[in-house]
């Protein structure tokens, strides 16, 4: 299951970037854009913010509760530590611009 959180949280951090970065940019073709990819939408519509930031919270509390058991031994729960505060991180940059 650690496995699975880690690649979900990365494609979301992912997906994420790309919406911050194609949020910035000028409206021009916007039909032709957001059928190749959504982020942008859901960027600007703050879905995407919000999808990020309940993700991230439930990441967070999975793996602070799972590292208080188990420490700081298993690499997986670490990255999944991390990786939960970068996509609240990214969360809040969508929230923000």
């Amino acid at each position: 299951m650690d496995t699975l959180l880690i690649y979900y949280f990365a494609f979301l951090i992912i997906f994420g970037l790309l919406g911050l970065k194609f949020q910035k940019k000028a409206k021009t073709n916007d039909k032709k854009f957001y059928r190749l990819c959504p982020c942008k939408k859901m960027a600007e519509n703050g879905s995407l913010s919000m999808i990020c930031m309940y993700s991230a919270m439930g990441g967070f509390l999975y793996s602070a509760t799972s590292l208080s058991f188990i420490g700081f031994s298993d690499l997986k729960l670490d990255a999944l530590f991390v990786l939960s505060l970068l996509c609240a991180y990214v969360g809040w940059r969508l929230k923000g611009e």
